[in-house]
Formats: C-alpha cells, structure tokens, sequence
C-alpha cells in the first residue's frame, strides 16, 4: 500500500495530463457509469477526479483512493467545477463505513491495482445497500487471445513500475465476490470492460 501511494503521489497532475488519451476513450463509458448509479455514492478509485463531470448533480459523491496526493487534485478539480463532494484518503480493502450506508458503488481503473481485488469487492458489497446499482470500469485481462498474451508478459514490467496488474480475469473476480452480473462491455480489443452489476438483494 505504502509504494502504490508513492507511485500516485509523485505527480498528480502529470498523471491527468499523460492521460488525456485514455480519458477520451473512457468518456462514454463514464457518461454511461453516471446513468447507474445513484443516490449516495461510494467512488472506489477516485484519482483525480475525472469520472466527477459525469455524476448528474443528484448523486452525493463520496470519493475514496490510496493516494492523498491525487484526492488533492481532485479537490481542486472538484471547487473548479463547483461541486460539493466528500474525499476520504483510505484502504479500499478495509471501508471505514457502516454496513449498508451507499446506495450505488462505482471502482474506477484501480481494481488493477488493488492487492487483494477479493477483498476490496467484499467491502464494497458490506457497505452497499440490497439492490445497490455497482458499475465497474477496469481495464482486464482481454478475452481476445494475442492482446492476452501481450498483456501478460508486459504485466511483471508495469507491476515494477506501477504496482499494475495488466492481466487480471475482473469480470470472474467480480462474480466470484457475490455481485450480481448484469450486463459486461468489452472495448480496446477487450482492454477495458465496463461491468454492471449489483448488490444481492436482502433475503
């Protein structure tokens, strides 16, 4: 946890700037996490901010992430905007919240990142409401075989340098926790996936 928030910390601004291509890739897919979720909501991954302009105003952000660095941008991202928000620097393996208290959960490009997604996936469901609509924007290990093998070789490279895992089978991590599937979008060549999902309903 300590190296992933060096990693992050070291240049905020560098990393929204140097995104700016993948940003206009994803762009869609966040307009499309907007129309998910709603009521209160628990953004896993927050980063700098730029899933934000495309929460409709009726949703009460709460953005979380491993790096105080990158929520401090967000912050001022967020004042630019003029956008109330709450941004809490903190483990997504281990939520400081109660049980059942969002009403809609969103992992934004970190369950890549994340050391133990299993977890993480647990805490988000404790913390999400029955029903609780869960979009999950990730990039994954591709279904297609030759971008697959890519994948996995540049993998230990950019886990040096980033703590990224490039390789990683979401979708079946994200089954295995417990949320309820509904639909998955495989873009890039199957690079990202847009997931949506939700959390079991009470019985």
């Amino acid at each position: 946890m300590d190296r992933i928030r060096r990693v992050y910390d070291r240049n905020p601004a560098g990393y929204q700037s140097g995104s700016v291509l993948t940003e206009r890739l994803l762009a869609e897919r966040r307009r499309k996490v907007g129309e998910i979720v709603r009521g209160r909501l628990l953004d896993i991954g927050f980063g700098t901010g730029s899933s934000l302009p495309h929460y409709p105003p009726s949703v009460d952000v709460v953005g979380i992430d491993a790096s105080l660095g990158m929520l401090r941008f967000a912050r001022s991202e967020a004042l630019r905007l003029g956008r109330p928000i709450h941004l809490v620097e903190m483990d997504a393996e281990h939520l400081a919240f109660p049980d059942r208290s969002f009403d809609s959960v969103a992992f934004n490009l970190c369950l890549c990142t994340i050391e133990a997604p299993e977890r993480a996936l647990q805490e988000a469901l404790r913390v999400a409401r029955p029903g609780a609509p869960m979009a999950f924007l990730e990039h994954v290990r591709s279904h297609l075989l030759p971008i697959a093998l890519l994948q996995e070789a540049a993998s230990p490279i950019l886990f040096a340098l980033e703590q990224d895992h490039f390789n990683r089978r979401t979708e079946q991590t994200i089954r295995a926790a417990g949320v309820e599937v509904i639909s998955v979008e495989r873009f890039a060549l199957g690079f990202f996936n847009l997931i949506v999902g939700r959390a079991p309903a009470a019985t």
